[in-house]
């Protein structure tokens, strides 16, 4: 009886849990059809290459929003073919599989992993990244839509390595460290120096550089930083910055890496008279692994 009610009690289970929605293939020709289509493209045979494609077929790379057409990827496709010499294999230990779900009589899906191995012609270096692709495929064997997936990062800094255009980091125009800098430049607006010193480490050091009714200082500490601010204030009853273009988080990669913010300004300082002074200043902070500025250069035209 025991045994009876366990049965029971799993049978929805196995008659509802799994509902069969089509079928998979490991072999079918719409696969055939995508293999000719990445050979043609490794053989560098525009010709050939375009004929495995609709001429409508939409293509997006990475989720975008935009799909482009087939004119872009053959043009794309060129490209590679007159800079790099490339190869496509299939990413072992996955298998491509071929799904026909129930009720699509358009055509089947084709899921593939795969190796771009790509060697410039010029410089002798190899671009390689795994891509996963789906292809929707019509009875004719004809790829209509194309998704494909891989690390965008990786593989453009990869070509431009190949190309000599090595990078060394990461340009971001919005960031924490950016937010930073700019309630820094609120503090000295509010002439709230206790909160302003907040931002840095103690041990930071602060360079300035340019004109300016201030003389140029090296590597000052902290607390001189602080009596410089406070005898800025006290020129200036009134401050204002007003930033000028957009501040640049940069992530540094090579050496001992880190992150600097780079921003520029007009610092606008009014005295007891009411009379104005305008300065064009460049402001370069560098952070420690804590988020405080461990460094300021600080530019005055």
């Amino acid at each position: 009886m025991k045994n009876l009610i366990l049965a029971l009690m799993f049978s929805p289970i196995v008659m509802y849990g799994q509902t069969k929605s089509g079928t998979v293939y490991s072999s079918h020709p719409a696969l055939d059809a995508v293999n000719a289509m990445n050979k043609a493209f490794s053989d560098g045979d525009i010709e050939s290459y375009k004929t495995y494609f609709e001429e409508d077929v939409k293509i997006w790379s990475n989720q975008e929003s935009e799909s482009h057409g087939l004119e872009r990827d053959l043009e794309v496709t060129s490209w590679w073919h007159e800079n790099f010499t490339v190869n496509i294999e299939r990413n072992a230990p996955a298998n491509p599989d071929v799904i026909k779900y129930k009720g699509d009589k358009d055509g089947v899906w084709v899921m593939d992993w795969t190796t771009f191995t790509a060697i410039n012609r010029t410089s002798g270096d190899t671009v390689k990244i795994n891509f996963h692709d789906e292809y929707y495929v019509t009875p004719e064997n004809k790829i209509k839509r194309w998704f494909s997936y891989y690390d965008s990062e990786e593989f453009g800094a990869q070509i431009q390595n190949s190309f000599g255009a090595h990078r060394n980091g990461r340009v971001y125009d919005e960031h924490p460290l950016i937010n930073a800098v700019e309630s820094l430049t609120k503090a000295y607006e509010a002439g709230d120096v206790d909160k302003m010193a907040s931002y840095f480490s103690k041990d930071a050091k602060f360079y300035r550089k340019g004109g300016g009714d201030f003389e140029p200082y090296e590597k000052v500490s902290l607390e001189d930083r602080i009596s410089i601010w406070k005898k800025e204030i006290t020129a200036n009853p009134k401050r204002i910055m007003e930033e000028y273009g957009y501040p640049d988080a940069i992530r540094y990669e090579k050496g001992d890496g880190g992150w600097e913010v780079l921003s520029w300004w007009y610092h606008v300082g009014i005295n007891e008279e009411g009379e104005e002074d305008r300065t064009f200043i460049h402001l370069s902070h560098s952070f420690d692994n804590e988020g405080k500025i461990s460094r300021e250069v600080l530019w005055v035209e």
